[in-house]
């Protein structure tokens, strides 16, 4: 990856909902790495979370129609930016377990009582 496709990258990081119309175009951009899928998903989940947080603190002051619309929409959007990061994190894991460290991570974590027998 070039140089200025990070900077091009960070950009995009600080907004992603201005540059995808939904967590599965993230998911199914290929020209992303599965870590930059999750990144995306992290920040996008995380300024959902503080938008909704910050209305909740609004509601004090009172909200009109409108803005219990946006509420609804921006928590129903939470929502499925939550199931693709996770979908993209148990991709991760799927990937990792081909691994000769994703063998070595069960084999200690989830006791496998028989290793393998050398060739």
């Amino acid at each position: 990856m070039m140089a200025d496709d990070t900077d091009d990258f960070d950009i995009v990081a600080t907004n992603p909902a201005a540059y995808y119309t939904g967590p599965a175009d993230v998911f199914d951009d290929p020209e992303l790495t599965r870590e930059q899928k999750l990144r995306l998903l992290e920040e996008w989940e995380i300024d959902l979370t503080r938008q909704l947080e910050s209305d909740a603190e609004g509601m004090a002051q009172g909200m009109d129609q409108a803005d219990e619309g946006k509420r609804a929409n921006d928590a129903a959007l939470l929502k499925q930016v939550s199931n693709w990061r996770r979908r993209a994190m148990e991709e991760d894991i799927a990937a990792a377990k081909s691994t000769v460290m994703g063998r070595m991570w069960r084999r200690i974590f989830r006791g496998d009582p028989k290793p393998r027998e050398a060739a």
